[in-house]
């Protein structure tokens, strides 16, 4: 019976693993940046609170489920910083082409955040709690550059209860409903950012910690993933806007992976956006300010891979909620 938890074990944790990133994936990737890069803490003006919700190809059985929650917001220290206002620290994106003359870079600032990720692929549970930092560094007064870092900690988690066992007393299970296991996370990035671009480079798991639920199984490991990501925003007129945007994935031994998108929009009150992920979905969305400060974005995943046959696609939804001083 050892033996066989041991391969059912070894057998998820390398699925996890090898066959697919063990990061999730977001099909509005620049409604989140700071989901994958921290150093895009603290870029806006003011208290900035964002959470998503991110379900995978409904209809399979065990699918990816996906929720988290940033806080972010630019602070000073003592020096001359202590005598900036709060409007100095952080940036306000243009709303029409008129404002992007006006657009005027951040006072240098460093900034502070939070990250609570969950993501859920029965029998594995993953939470994530990072506490993100950022210096935002002022080039004249037309962009800043922004080198961050993530700190926290995964906790690893196999649902006992949904696995059927031959003995009840397995001697790696017991009478656990679950098992948990606990291990360190590092992130890292840069970010690169003016009226109307960003462009940006972050490392998602720097520790390298090995998965494993008992001693004396074979383990698997959490791998290094790399994005690179840039959007430029191409006024079409004063109100109307155009933004083509890429996300590269790299995580190895897979192929470098890619998602692009297109969103067009109404100055920062409505916008549509379609994409396309290699080899997995094509995907369409739209958001609006359905309050002063809030926005809400929805997009939804037609499924291009393999499960294309067993799946009907895949539902994200996006919230934003921006405290101004």
């Amino acid at each position: 019976m050892k033996d066989l938890f041991a391969k059912l074990v070894t057998l998820m944790l390398l699925s996890h693993v090898v066959l697919a990133q063990q990061r999730p994936h977001y099909s509005q990737y620049i409604q989140n940046i700071s989901v994958i890069n921290p150093a895009a803490t603290g870029q806006y003006q003011g208290m900035d609170f964002r959470m998503g919700l991110r379900t995978q190809w409904l209809g399979l059985e065990s699918a990816p489920k996906t929720g988290y929650f940033t806080f972010s917001t630019p602070f000073s220290l003592g020096g001359d910083l202590a005598y900036y206002r709060g409007a100095d620290l952080g940036v306000t994106d243009p709303t029409s082409n008129d404002d992007v003359a006006d657009y005027v870079s951040s006072r240098s600032h460093h900034a502070v955040g939070a990250l609570v990720l969950m993501d859920k692929t029965d029998p594995l549970n993953r939470i994530i709690f990072n506490a993100t930092y950022a210096y935002h560094l002022e080039l004249g007064s037309v962009a800043n550059l922004a080198v961050g870092m993530g700190v926290g900690f995964n906790r690893l988690s196999l649902d006992a209860k949904s696995l059927v066992f031959e003995e009840s007393d397995d001697p790696v299970v017991g009478t656990s409903a679950e098992i948990n296991r606990f291990t360190p996370d590092l992130n890292f990035g840069v970010y690169f950012y003016g009226a109307n671009f960003y462009i940006g480079a972050a490392m998602q798991q720097v520790v390298k910690n090995k998965l494993n639920f008992a001693s004396g199984f074979a383990t698997g490991k959490d791998v290094a993933h790399y994005f690179i990501s840039g959007a430029y925003k191409f006024w079409m007129s004063n109100d109307f806007w155009l933004s083509p945007s890429l996300m590269i994935k790299m995580v190895k031994p897979l192929p470098t992976a890619f998602d692009m998108s297109f969103m067009s929009g109404y100055q920062d009150l409505a916008w549509l956006s379609v994409g396309y992920r290699k080899n997995d979905a094509l995907f369409v969305g739209a958001g609006c300010r359905i309050a002063t400060m809030v926005d809400l974005g929805y997009n939804y995943d037609f499924t291009r891979s393999k499960l294309r046959s067993f799946t009907s696609g895949s539902h994200e939804i996006t919230l934003r909620y921006l405290l101004k001083p």
